[in-house]
């Protein structure tokens, strides 16, 4: 009875963890999965520059509100909400430009591998300006990689850029996050 209880016990341990990587999934997940393809494409291209600062506005208060019913849902602390509605905005914005991208036969992980992006990765925060340094990185990784730079339009460039920002954004607010 006792190796019965003890092997049930060590079960229901050994489970715990993938239990709790499961519900942070699912936090991180949340708002993802809660918007509509349709607003995921508005917020992908607004963040690749469409639309003017009163349609943006719009759509941040949407997603506002999605975030919202999410940390409410997953029990997310106050301090963490500004975080999460930042990893939430660049992951939309992120999954949007790697299809918008691919479109033009250019393949987001070039982007990835070049500023080194990633879980273990140095991810550099490009909330700002990208350096020259770094606009050459993404430019001879794509070169590396057989694509004619001259041939790629100028609207295909601000959307890799848009996606650098979005990735440095994401892995930057993924690691502050708790979960």
């Amino acid at each position: 009875m006792i190796r019965n209880w003890m092997a049930g016990a060590a079960l229901a341990l050994a489970a715990m963890p993938g239990a709790a990587l499961a519900q942070d999934g699912a936090k991180l997940d949340c708002v993802a999965t809660s918007s509509t393809p349709d607003f995921k494409a508005q917020v992908g291209a607004a963040m690749a520059g469409a639309g003017d600062a009163a349609s943006r506005d719009a759509l941040f208060k949407q997603l506002g509100t999605i975030v919202d019913a999410c940390v409410t849902q997953h029990g997310i602390a106050d301090e963490n909400k500004a975080t999460y509605f930042d990893y939430s905005l660049a992951r939309i914005s992120r999954e949007w430009l790697v299809g918008a991208i691919a479109k033009s036969k250019l393949q987001a992980s070039v982007v990835d591998k070049a500023l080194d992006f990633g879980p273990r990765g140095a991810n550099p925060d490009l909330t700002g300006e990208m350096s020259d340094e770094q606009i050459g990185k993404i430019v001879g990784a794509y070169i590396d990689a057989g694509i004619d730079i001259e041939t790629v339009d100028e609207t295909v460039w601000e959307k890799v850029g848009a996606y650098a920002a979005a990735t440095s954004i994401y892995w930057i607010k993924r690691k502050s996050l708790p979960y």
